[in-house]
């Protein structure tokens, strides 16, 4: 069987794809000691979003200096045994980050309405469809991540009308900061926790052009989009929004409206599907690594193997919630990020300037057939 080539999309079709996947993880929040729910959280998702977009300037370098590569792809074009060991740290990378929203979305489909599933299914059946995405490619991804996102948004907008009547306005103050001391943690945790950069640098290749302008429109719509929901969980909820392991679910379980008299179901359908979109994207990560360091069939097999992975853990491990913790706590600490998605492009840019004359087949190879 002929497998599907990975093809280009457009640089707005991969910042949809990065606000679904981190809105998701937004959503999916394990409880975390760091977390502190009230008007605080509003500076710090502007001050985490200001010094990340910082952060992406070495990835939007590559994406302006050298059209049509990513950072991953110039330095395995350029030096296989750094090519593979960013290959390595990035497949462990997004594979941590993976397990992690895995392990989130199990614990919290079986924590609101899907309590006596089996937990096999709630694993098995979305990986399942992120086979089938990654088998298909980027493009496929993309279709469905816009349609994904595009339900989200309208959702979105049925959560604020069914609870308008519920809104107090009494709830909002103007102190910004309410812990100094908790307040450098929480931003480092919203930035560490930002595995999109990670994806960034593998899948720049895969934008047809100006592939920088993913940041300039990602950036400021999920920020934008988590201030909106935070402010809506605050109206709500108010000094209650602590208590509550998923804000944003029970803000749609309280929903009021005729058409739909509980909106909690369609709030774990919704979110279920930006979960296949992240783990989609970061296997596409790996079919991508590998297809340039093994050939054309390793990459899928490597991606695939990475679901298997993710499965076996997950199964294994998800319904502990110290597990949990720990898996999510190692990404949320930074090292991922950082490592893939700022030291190693940087790496790719000096090497670039190295051997500037080395021409790239890498990225070929991945347009023309995976």
């Amino acid at each position: 069987m002929q497998l599907t080539s990975i093809k280009k999309i457009s640089y707005v079709q991969l910042a949809v794809l990065f606000v679904a996947s981190r809105l998701f993880s937004e959503a999916m929040s394990f409880p975390l000691a760091n977390t502190e729910y009230g008007m605080q959280r509003f500076a710090v998702i502007l001050t985490a979003y200001v010094i990340l977009f910082i952060q992406y300037i070495p990835l939007i370098y590559i994406s302006k200096k050298y059209p049509g590569e990513s950072a991953i792809g110039i330095i395995t074009d350029r030096n296989k045994v750094l090519g593979w060991i960013y290959a390595i740290l990035l497949m462990i990378s997004v594979l941590i980050s993976s397990i992690s929203s895995m392990c989130r979305m199990k614990f919290y489909a079986s924590s609101t309405i899907f309590g006596q599933a089996p937990d096999y299914l709630l694993i098995i059946l979305p990986l399942l469809a992120c086979a089938f995405a990654v088998w298909k490619g980027i493009q496929a991804t993309a279709r469905s991540g816009v349609i994904f996102a595009a339900v989200f948004v309208a959702f979105l907008i049925l959560i604020s009308v069914s609870t308008w009547n519920m809104f107090d306005v009494n709830w909002l103050y103007l102190n910004f900061i309410d812990n100094k001391d908790s307040f450098l943690s929480e931003v480092l945790e919203q930035i560490g926790s930002n595995s999109e950069i990670i994806f960034f640098a593998a899948l720049t290749e895969h934008v047809s052009e100006k592939s920088q302008r993913t940041v300039y429109w990602y950036i400021p719509a999920v920020m934008l989009i988590l201030e909106l929901m935070h402010l809506l969980e605050m109206l709500v909820l108010g000094p209650f929004l602590g208590s509550a392991n998923f804000p944003f679910f029970t803000v749609s379980a309280l929903s009021n409206i005729v058409l739909f008299q509980r909106l909690d179901g369609i709030d774990v359908a919704v979110w279920t599907l930006m979960c296949i979109v992240k783990i989609s994207l970061a296997m596409l990560c790996i079919r991508t690594a590998f297809n340039r360091l093994a050939g054309k069939n390793a990459g899928i097999i490597s991606a695939l193997a990475g679901l298997v992975i993710i499965a076996a853990v997950s199964m294994m491990f998800g319904g502990n919630s110290d597990f949990v913790i720990t898996i999510t706590g190692i990404l949320t600490c930074g090292i991922p990020m950082i490592t893939c998605g700022i030291v190693f492009p940087i790496i790719a840019i000096i090497t670039a300037k190295l051997k500037p004359n080395k021409n790239s087949k890498g990225a070929k190879a991945n347009e023309n057939g995976a």
